[in-house]
């Protein structure tokens, strides 16, 4: 049976529908990834750009700007810009290059903030300097989000009592161990918040149910979408380099994991195939992501909110 319910938000969108956030050269383009989301039920989402050259990120920051300001009904709304590095661990950057990864300064965080409306920072709690940028960061309004990190359980909860409200994509690019880590540390705070990916990919079912009980009114579920998703198998640039898809995993030449091409609506019908609560579930993917960035309206239904059937 079909159910109307508030159009879901994503916090962590690297492309959609064939274009590659990172690489955009107009407002456009820009556009043309709002219009796919939207066609997947997404009301509302955060750019996220991976790890490259500053002036890059600083060029479409600006581009982000211009569509963020002029939003249109047919696409999914820019409610700011997460920030996916440049400051991650060098021990787990997943796809991020090497290259590029910086520690964080005061100076570099400014050359940021000041390129456009930063929403989310991704970071490693353990970089020297860290702390401080977390503090910074989080009194300038930005919500900061452990990720990509080799923390041990201490370091993390460092990183949480600096600021630190959320977990970027839990047990990948960190450590496994149930134990030890950032996502051993998360799961032990309440008022963390814990952003997850569902798509039978990243994390394996235990795992996904293992989590979701230990925080139940916590977990946030995102795509973590790149420039394929939508699109099907296939070669696609992604960054400063390429990836490829077969049978909806997106791994970079060397069989790294290069985030998803699934949807949240299928998120969401795996979610319940493994007997998550469905308010809960819908919760992960409308109300839990637009508390956590302060739209706390977008995920309700009421009069003006855009909604989808699930």
């Amino acid at each position: 049976m079909s159910k109307t319910v508030p159009a879901f938000i994503d916090l962590q969108v690297n492309g959609h529908g064939g274009i590659d956030i990172l690489s955009i050269t107009s407002t456009d383009e820009l556009r043309s990834v709002g219009r796919s989301l939207w066609s997947q039920g997404v009301q509302a989402y955060l750019p996220t750009l991976i790890t490259g050259p500053l002036d890059r990120s600083v060029e479409v920051m600006k581009l982000i700007e211009q569509v963020r300001r002029s939003p249109r009904e047919d696409e999914a709304e820019i409610i700011g810009i997460h920030l996916e590095g440049p400051f991650l661990s060098p021990e787990k950057p997943g796809t991020h290059p090497l290259n590029f990864l910086r520690l964080p300064t005061r100076e570099l965080i400014g050359a940021y903030l000041a390129a456009g409306t930063v929403t989310m920072v991704t970071l490693a709690p353990e970089l020297p300097g860290a702390l401080e940028a977390i503090e910074f960061l989080t009194q300038m309004g930005v919500i900061v989000s452990l990720g990509h990190s080799n923390a041990t359980a201490a370091q993390a909860h460092a990183g949480f009592d600096a600021g630190a409200r959320c977990v970027t994509h839990i047990w990948n690019a960190m450590n496994k161990d149930r134990q030890a880590g950032v996502a051993a540390a998360a799961l032990e705070r309440e008022e963390i918040y814990i952003m997850m990916i569902i798509d039978g990919q990243h994390l394996d079912d235990d795992l996904v149910k293992y989590t979701i009980d230990k925080a139940p009114q916590r977990f946030i579920v995102t795509n973590d979408a790149i420039v394929a998703a939508g699109l099907g198998d296939g070669s696609f640039p992604f960054g400063t380099f390429e990836i490829n898809v077969k049978d909806g995993r997106a791994t970079r030449a060397d069989g790294t994991l290069s985030g998803g091409v699934g949807s949240l609506k299928d998120s969401l019908a795996r979610m319940l195939a493994l007997g998550v609560d469905f308010d809960s579930a819908l919760a992960s993917i409308t109300s839990r992501p637009g508390e956590l960035i302060g739209r706390p309206e977008l995920g309700q239904l009421s009069l003006g909110i855009r909604t989808t059937v699930v």
